[in-house]
This record gives structure tokens, C-alpha cells and sequence, in this order.
């Protein structure tokens, strides 16, 4: 139903004219996912770009199955290791190819979830600088009808089963159950397990998902 690859393209393009915007301190400033910089952020999408997948055995050896911890020290690793010029033109070079050709652990994800990360991980950094964007209802859409199919990190499909939600500024329903309605965005943030979503969202089923995001905190996913 979306063309993934051409949002994938989209997204990725006005990231990268954001972050090429930004001044140094900038790039050290907090994001919504807690404990990460916006360099750290950044360096996550590069290491998943770069990483080789016969490293993958061998990081979950050393981290006793901790993926989400080995991805937080990785990418700090990284963004802390490289300028924001370094980071960038790695950047830069996944995003020119991320439409047609997977490398690294992206081979693993299916372009419609990488789609979703990275347009989450855009406001990830956007929100704490309040730089609001006009998102595209397109890529809107497109991730809520991935979300609630989405493990992984994210597990957004934990978060969303059982509930039904109903964006107030797109056309879009989901589920059946309980409801949880508002922006499109919030929506997105909130599913993907971002408390910052929550607060502009109301109806018979908030409580749940409020309880299904808060004791998990904010985590880049």
C-alpha cells in the first residue's frame, strides 16, 4: 500500500538537510530517547549502516544478549569518536542508497520498518530543540500502518495490541478495542514507546498505553 522506498528516500533527505543545519553544541544537545545525544542518535543509524553482520554473533557474546545495551554503547562509541562533519558523510552515503541497496545489519530490517525508525528517530532529535516540522501525511500514515506490526526494539506491537487508535489529523484507524485518538505524530511517538507522545492524546484506552510506555522509559530503538 506504500511505496517505502521513495519515503525511505524522502525521510532520510529532509534528516539530512536538518542535521546539516545544526551547529556544534547542537550536537551534543538531549534527545527524547534519555541518555542519548543528538550525535549518539545519529551515530546509531551509522553503526547499523556500517556493522558487518558476521559481528553480530560476537556482540551478543560480549554484551550476555543485551542488544539494546550494546546498541546505546556503540552508538555512543561512535558519536563520540566522530565530528559532526564524520558523522555525517556516513550519514549521508546510507541515506543516497538506503531507497535500493541495504547494507550492514539494515539488510536484516524490512524497509518499512527502517522507514519508521528513522522518521521516529528525526523527532527523536527535532522535539528537545523544538524544531517542529510539518511531516508529511504520506509518511505519517505509512508509519502508524507499520507500527503495530513492529517487535524488535521498538515493540510497538505489544504496545498497540488490544487497543484501537484513531489519528485526529490524517486519515487513519487501527485496531479494535479500547481507543487511544490524536495527532498522528503523538501517535507515532507514543506507540514507539516516546512518553513525549503521550501527552497530547485522550480516550478510553490512554491508561493502558500509558502503563505499557512509562515503566519501559525512553529508548532509542
Amino acid at each position: 500500500m506504500h511505496d517505502y522506498k521513495r519515503l525511505i528516500r524522502e525521510e532520510l533527505a529532509d534528516f539530512s538537510a536538518f542535521l546539516h543545519s545544526l551547529d556544534a553544541g547542537q550536537w551534543d544537545g538531549p534527545t527524547l530517547c534519555e541518555g542519548w545525544r543528538v550525535r549518539d542518535v545519529v551515530g546509531h543509524m551509522c553503526v547499523g549502516y556500517q556493522m558487518r553482520l558476521s559481528t553480530l554473533p560476537v556482540m551478543v557474546v560480549r554484551y550476555r544478549g543485551n542488544i539494546p545495551r550494546a546498541s546505546h554503547v556503540m552508538s555512543t562509541q561512535f558519536g563520540s569518536s566522530h565530528s559532526p562533519e564524520e558523522i555525517l558523510a556516513v550519514f549521508d552515503a546510507y541515506a543516497a542508497e538506503a531507497d535500493t541497496v541495504a547494507r550492514g545489519l539494515t539488510r536484516m530490517i524490512p524497509v518499512s520498518e527502517r522507514m519508521t525508525d528513522h522518521l521516529i528517530h528525526h523527532q527523536d532529535v527535532r522535539r528537545p530543540m523544538g524544531a517542529i516540522r510539518d511531516i508529511p501525511a504520506e509518511r505519517l500514515v505509512a508509519a502508524l500502518d507499520a507500527l503495530p506490526g513492529i517487535g524488535g526494539f521498538l515493540q510497538s506491537k505489544k504496545k498497540a495490541a488490544g487497543l484501537s487508535f484513531a489519528a485526529t489529523d490524517v486519515e487513519w484507524r487501527h485496531g479494535a478495542g479500547p481507543e487511544v485518538r490524536g495527532p498522528a505524530e503523538s501517535l507515532v511517538l507514543a506507540m514507539s514507546g516516546r512518553p513525549a507522545g503521550l501527552d497530547a492524546l485522550s480516550g478510553d484506552g490512554l491508561g493502558e498505553l500509558r502503563r505499557r510506555v512509562l515503566p519501559a522509559g525512553v529508548r532509542a530503538a
